[in-house]
């Protein structure tokens, strides 16, 4: 996911959080935040805790993101994937509504069928020698079982709303949401697997060198003869500086689930989707 992904989600977390948008271009957000906000975001609980104990209302900050590494402006900050204000907007989603249910927003006089999408959004950590983050947003129609890759993406020109429009109705549907879950993940996985593995074999190689020197370091043969609370001292120290060493450098994978979604489209849109990817 690109960093175009990254602004349109950030405009749209902010809009539905009641976020007024003061000023927006190419790789710049200004915002106006709500009360709400400003206390999860700008780390300010002494001064909200003093207006509540008055009885006042607060002022909420302005906050500036720049989603485009080269822009550059007056207070602002730069926001990427892996960055710690986006993991705190993750974890402000998860701890308030991980799980959304939301309607095709539909303007129409005849009787209309809308299909359930389970709409799940991931971290996908790799941690080594190089740490790096990817995005993932995938979609699975519960009727069939059809794949979507960037799904939140593909809905940025659609419009959602929390009540099914008039003359719509929902399917139900034939893949349960757990069973959804897991397939999700199972394609995941299958992702995963096609990925270069250079990067594991580079840094198992770091792990044996830093291993090996750490060995050396505390080879107790090559030390001076020492008494039984030095060397037990030092023994629990190689085990800490190997522990730390492993943690820091052994090749791993993880996937975290941000948020995840029913989203029920007509079977237009969800035609015009599927075709999307396919192009």
């Amino acid at each position: 996911m690109d960093r175009h992904i990254l602004h349109q989600f950030l405009r749209k977390f902010f809009i539905s959080n009641g976020c007024q948008l003061l000023e927006e271009n190419d790789g710049l957000l200004r915002i106006q935040l709500t009360p709400a906000l400003d206390e999860e975001l700008m780390n300010r609980p002494f001064y909200w805790r003093y207006k509540k104990k008055l009885g006042q209302e607060g002022e909420p900050m302005e906050l500036t993101l720049l989603t485009d590494p080269e822009q550059t402006a007056e207070k602002a900050e730069h926001i990427h994937f892996g960055s710690p204000r986006l993991h705190q907007i993750f974890r402000l989603i998860r701890s308030s509504a991980q799980v959304a249910r939301l309607y095709e927003k539909l303007d129409t006089n005849s009787r209309t069928a809308l299909y359930p999408w389970l709409i799940r959004n991931m971290s996908v950590h790799f941690s080594g020698k190089r740490k790096r983050t990817e995005t993932h947003s995938v979609g699975l129609q519960l009727l069939n079982g059809q794949f979507m890759t960037n799904a939140m993406e593909n809905f940025t020109n659609l419009d959602f709303k929390q009540q099914i429009s008039d003359h719509c109705y929902c399917l139900s549907p034939v893949i349960r949401y757990p069973s959804g879950y897991q397939r999700i993940s199972s394609y995941m996985l299958a992702y995963l697997d096609t990925l270069d593995t250079g990067w594991v074999t580079e840094t198992t190689s770091v792990l044996e060198q830093e291993k090996s020197l750490l060995a050396h370091f505390f080879d107790p043969n090559s030390q001076e003869e020492q008494d039984e609370e030095l060397r037990q001292e030092r023994a629990a120290l190689y085990d800490n500086e190997l522990a730390a060493l492993n943690r820091r450098l052994t090749p791993s994978i993880h996937i975290e689930t941000i948020n995840a979604g029913i989203f029920y489209l007509s079977e237009k849109t969800s035609r015009q989707l599927l075709q999307k990817k396919e192009a």
